[in-house]
């Protein structure tokens, strides 16, 4: 009798590696999908979308000068400059006004941003910056007067005087 050569080459070996990977993808190509499909339904939008925040501010704002004075007023950091802005501390103060409720996230609530031009004088332009935060249960008002030209910002409303004192002297 006549002993068979039983080696097998290198190209059938890498074949056959192939086609077990092949079948191994085959049988779980299912599960990947799936979770391919699931990562981008729960995950990416989440990555995609506005913040609550950014999906309850409304900003009735024209001009650049309208843009300008809610900047200046925005992103104040009191006199030396310094810490937090004033934006972010009305937002933390809104909420924890409400500590119970993830305010932002409720139906009925909605912050307002609109500014009018107040006065003009020898060059300067004064502007009137109104931020108004209304929830199911209350109303605020926040009201500056504001100078573009020199970045001066006096508070007009007891909220808006209240917000100033905590970012000039709290940071």
């Amino acid at each position: 009798m006549v002993k068979e050569d039983r080696h097998e080459s290198d190209e059938d070996k890498k074949i056959k590696k192939e086609s077990d990977l092949k079948k191994f993808l085959k049988k779980r190509s299912f599960l990947y999908l799936m979770c391919a499909v699931a990562f981008v339904v729960i995950v990416v939008p989440d990555m995609i979308a506005p913040s609550d925040l950014d999906k309850k501010l409304v900003e009735n704002l024209v001009t650049d000068e309208q843009n300008t004075a809610w900047n200046i007023v925005k992103l104040y950091k009191g006199t030396d400059d310094d810490g937090f802005n004033l934006f972010d501390i009305m937002i933390t103060q809104i909420e924890n006004a409400y500590p119970n409720e993830k305010i932002l996230k409720h139906n009925d609530t909605m912050l307002t941003v609109s500014v009018e031009e107040a006065a003009r004088s020898a060059g300067s332009a004064f502007y009137e910056v109104n931020f108004t935060f209304k929830t199911y249960n209350a109303v605020e008002y926040y009201i500056w007067n504001v100078n573009i030209e020199t970045e001066e910002i006096i508070p007009i409303s007891d909220g808006a005087r209240k917000m100033m004192n905590i970012v000039d002297f709290y940071d």
